[in-house]
């Protein structure tokens, strides 16, 4: 049983949930210290988060008949398809192995929506080719006899986005999105780069992550200074050394960039830069960087916007969606700073958009080396 953190598992699936339900069962030992509960029949359940790569390796090192991921819309994909592969366990007599997924609904872009409810790949849209083992139900607030009147009263209080999720159970667009001028139809290409797209200076924008996606997002800047975002790399759980790899190996050799701007970590700056990527130091000005995102989301007098995403970035696009401001809380205006999920490859369109327009970045110091811009 797991959450995105190892803090969330441990409140809501073992303190308010598990021991609640199991104190003073003479069959079952709760091993406290480790989230842990034992039965007299040597089975184990065992709960944690996916955000300390020590604990993910426990994870990854033992075999499950049953996976359940509590608020599977805060965990991505990368992370689901790596932990199935867990589900091996081999018990005579068990049930089927089960992967049970709960959530409150959230953009119909999700991969959760993709994958359990179209049955489709949520990186390329095909469907999945084991769809018919895929199920789900769905059920509301009011279906729960264990949640007290005052809560229900707090959800059919709610209004807009917030009420159709969390009361309805509906998957539909959210409201306070950071990038509400994001339109897919104006700001993404659909199908091959404009003929002769090669010849454009490139620049790349880089946002490290392990339990949360590494996310290398490449550019290309066109004649009149457009941005068009024509690749993306979004995956967790790999080292930045593979990721080096797989950067070097996505463009024809003796491709040119211009730069490439990164998130501030001097050691995996360095990997990179072993690995004959240089890069430079990111302005990671959140307010400053939105601002500038938001200018060039806007239309131009020729009719285009300024940044353009191609097709070929689904997660990318999802985020532009998904990315949203602090909601108000108990009637008080919201802190004017957007929540911090599903923000990966947001941050590289950031860095990538203020070292363009305001040529905002730093360097690189290695010791025995130059220092890298």
């Amino acid at each position: 049983m797991a959450r995105r953190t190892r803090i969330a598992a441990a409140k809501s699936l073992w303190s308010d949930s598990l021991v609640k339900m199991l104190r003073g069962r003479r069959d079952f030992k709760l091993l406290e210290s480790d989230l842990e509960i034992r039965h007299s029949n040597g089975s184990l359940i065992r709960v944690d988060g996916f955000d300390d790569q020590e604990r993910v390796d426990k994870i990854l090192g033992t075999e499950y008949l049953h996976i359940f991921f509590n608020e599977a819309t805060q965990i991505s994909w990368p992370t689901v398809q790596t932990v199935l592969s867990r589900l091996a366990q081999v018990v005579e007599g068990a049930p089927s192995h089960k992967a049970i997924f709960d959530c409150n609904p959230k953009s119909q872009r999700h991969w959760l929506y993709k994958a359990g409810i179209l049955h489709q790949n949520p990186e390329t849209g095909e469907p999945l080719p084991d769809a018919a083992i895929w199920s789900n139900q769905h059920w509301t607030p009011q279906d729960n006899p264990y949640l007290s009147k005052d809560f229900l009263a707090t959800l059919e209080a709610m209004t807009g986005t917030q009420r159709r999720r969390m009361l309805d159970g509906v998957w539909c667009e959210g409201e306070g999105a950071v990038y509400s001028e994001f339109d897919e139809d104006i700001h993404v290409h659909k199908g091959p780069m404009p003929a002769g797209w090669e010849r454009w200076d490139k620049v790349r924008g880089i946002d490290f992550g392990y339990t949360n996606p590494f996310v290398c997002l490449w550019g290309a800047i066109d004649p009149d200074g457009r941005l068009w975002i024509y690749r993306e790399r979004y995956i967790a759980r790999q080292t930045v050394q593979v990721h080096a790899k797989a950067i070097n190996e996505a463009e024809p050799r003796g491709t040119s960039f211009r730069w490439t701007v990164a998130d501030h970590d001097a050691e995996d700056r360095a990997t990179l830069h072993e690995a004959g990527i240089r890069t430079q130091r990111a302005s990671k000005n959140v307010e400053s960087g939105i601002k500038a995102v938001k200018e060039r989301l806007k239309i131009q007098p020729d009719g285009k916007p300024r940044l353009i995403v191609c097709d070929c970035c689904p997660e990318t696009i999802s985020e532009f969606f998904d990315y949203a401001w602090q909601p108000a809380v108990d009637g008080r205006n919201a802190k004017e700073a957007p929540i911090k999920d599903r923000d990966h490859a947001m941050d590289p369109i950031r860095y990538m958009v203020m070292k363009l327009d305001h040529g905002r970045s730093g360097w690189l110091a290695i010791p025995g080396h130059l220092p890298v811009r």
